[in-house]
C-alpha cells in the first residue's frame, strides 16, 4: 500500500464555522452496478464563457490489464474534476493489482480525492461565488470484480440499490429509473439498464435547463471489456419510447371520451393503438440492417 503524506506536512483544514457557498448541482450523471458489470451515462453540457459539449466520462486501464477505473462527472467547471480524476488514477495505478483488494483500491482513490480537496478545493477563497462544486461516480473493475461508488466531497460511498443519479437532472432520472424497475424488477444486466439510462439522461437534457448536449454511455463488463455503446440504447432507444408514450396518451384521451353504450369502441381503439405501435416499431428496425453484428455481443 502506498504510504500517505504525513499529516504534519498538510495544510490545516478550513474553519468549519465559516460559511462556504457551493455552486448548485448542474448536468446529470447516472451509474448502474449490474450483474455483468458497470454502466455510466451522462450528458455532455459544459458551462463557461462559451458553452460547449465535452465528454464527462473518463476510463483508465492499468498496464497489466488487471484493473480499470471509470469516472462520471457532474460539474459546471470541468477542469477541477478532470484534474482530480487524473490525480486519482496516477495514485491508484501504483498499486500491485495482482495482490491488492477492492477495498485497497477504493481507499487509495478516496485518499487521493481527499488530498485533492485539501490542496485545491478547501484553499479556494471562501467568499468567492465561484466556489467549486462537483460530484463523481467512480466505478472500479478489479480482476473480474466490480464496485460502484459516489463521491460526497472527500469520501467515496458505496452505491446502494444498484444505481445512483447525480446532478441537477438526478431527480428526473431517479423517477424514470424507478418506474422502469417497478415494471421490470428482474432487469439486472448492462444492456437492460442501458435503455433506461440513456432515456433518463435524454429526458433530463430535454426538460432541465441545467442539462444539455448529448447522451454519453460507457461500460465495463466483468470480463474487463470496455465499450461506449449498448445495442439497447439504440434499439428500441429513445425514439420508440417517446412514440409509444405519445400514442398511449392519445389512446387514453380517446378512451376517456367513450360513454355508456359505446363499449365496442373501447376494444377497437385498443386494437388501433397496437397497430400504431407495430408501425412505429418497423420504422425503427432499420438499425438491424445497418449493424447486424452489434446484437451478437
Amino acid at each position: 500500500m502506498i504510504s500517505p503524506k504525513p499529516l504534519s506536512k498538510l495544510p490545516p483544514l478550513p474553519n468549519p464555522r465559516i460559511y462556504r457557498p457551493r455552486r448548485k448541482p448542474v448536468t446529470v450523471a447516472i451509474g448502474f452496478e449490474c450483474a455483468d458489470g458497470l454502466l455510466l451515462c451522462a450528458d455532455t453540457k459544459v458551462s463557461g464563457p462559451v458553452k460547449a459539449n465535452e465528454s464527462k466520462i473518463e476510463q483508465f486501464v492499468s498496464d497489466d490489464r488487471h484493473c480499470s477505473l471509470i469516472f462520471g462527472i457532474t460539474s459546471d467547471d470541468i477542469h477541477f474534476p478532470r484534474s482530480a480524476i487524473v490525480r486519482c488514477w496516477e495514485y491508484v495505478k501504483q498499486l500491485d493489482f495482482l495482490k491488492s483488494s477492492m477495498e485497497q483500491v477504493h481507499q487509495a482513490a478516496e485518499f487521493s480525492l481527499a488530498e485533492f480537496y485539501r490542496e485545491h478545493i478547501y484553499e479556494h477563497p471562501d467568499h468567492s461565488p465561484e466556489t467549486v462544486y462537483f460530484e463523481l461516480l467512480v466505478g472500479i473493475w478489479l480482476r473480474g470484480e466490480t464496485r460502484l461508488y459516489q463521491s460526497h466531497e472527500t469520501v467515496l460511498n458505496p452505491v446502494d440499490g444498484g444505481f445512483s443519479c447525480l446532478g441537477a437532472g438526478g431527480y428526473l432520472a431517479r423517477y424514470l429509473i424507478r418506474q422502469y424497475l417497478k415494471a421490470n424488477p428482474n432487469a439486472k444486466t448492462i444492456d437492460e439498464m442501458a435503455l433506461i439510462g440513456s432515456y433518463a439522461v435524454q429526458s433530463a437534457i430535454d426538460f432541465d435547463d441545467r442539462c444539455g448536449g448529448e447522451v454519453e454511455i460507457a461500460l465495463i463488463r466483468k470480463t474487463g471489456k470496455m465499450d461506449s455503446s449498448s445495442p439497447a440504447a439504440i434499439y428500441p432507444g429513445d425514439r420508440l419510447i417517446e412514440q409509444v408514450q405519445s400514442k398511449a396518451w392519445k389512446m387514453f384521451h380517446d378512451l376517456a371520451e367513450i360513454r355508456d353504450g359505446m363499449e365496442p369502441r373501447t376494444a377497437h381503439r385498443i386494437e388501433e393503438f397496437c397497430a400504431e405501435i407495430k408501425k412505429e416499431n418497423l420504422s425503427c428496425q432499420w438499425y438491424f440492417n445497418l449493424h447486424p453484428s452489434i446484437f451478437d455481443r
